[in-house]
């Protein structure tokens, strides 16, 4: 369904009882407020870098969980995209969803061939047993491979 087809998010969470998933075409805090209010959603999940960056995806984040709605982060692109959800992800508290236990925060991690994902990182971040570890250097803590990037350019 397009994805602000609010009323088509509903239509569907309404005949289905699995958990609903969207947003990851919306944009800022104020865009997800819509889908918040409509209870469109069961877990949001906006693109990092496409929603507002660091700053405005944690507080996107904070109004799911006040709307008692699971935060997932989209992650499309590159290492650099993974880099930016894991360390958002960090500091994410677990969701608590009504009478249950708290379930830990997730990263979606595309596993699809991709010959630029990880090519353009220094060293490539990777799961090992399902669990995906946030880099630890200064700012993102990776290192972008410039001559790798080198590569991909369109001259």
């Amino acid at each position: 369904m397009r994805p602000e087809d609010i009323a088509g998010y509903r239509a569907v969470k309404a005949a289905l009882s699995i958990p609903i998933a969207g947003g990851e075409c919306e944009f800022t805090r104020f865009g997800f407020r819509d889908l918040f209010v409509s209870r469109a959603l069961d877990v949001a999940q906006p693109d990092t870098g496409g929603a507002g960056g660091l700053s405005e995806c944690k507080k996107i984040a904070d109004m799911a969980e006040t709307f008692g709605i699971r935060y997932i982060p989209h992650v499309s692109g590159t290492g650099v995209a993974i880099a930016a959800s894991l360390h958002l992800l960090a500091v994410l508290p677990p969701h608590t969803p009504p009478s249950l236990r708290p379930i830990a925060p997730v990263l979606e991690l595309d596993r699809t061939e991709d010959p630029i994902r990880q090519a353009v990182l220094a060293e490539p971040i990777e799961h090992v047993r399902g669990v995906v570890r946030v880099p630890s250097g200064s700012g993102l803590g990776i290192e972008v491979d410039r001559k790798a990037l080198a590569k991909f350019a369109v001259r």
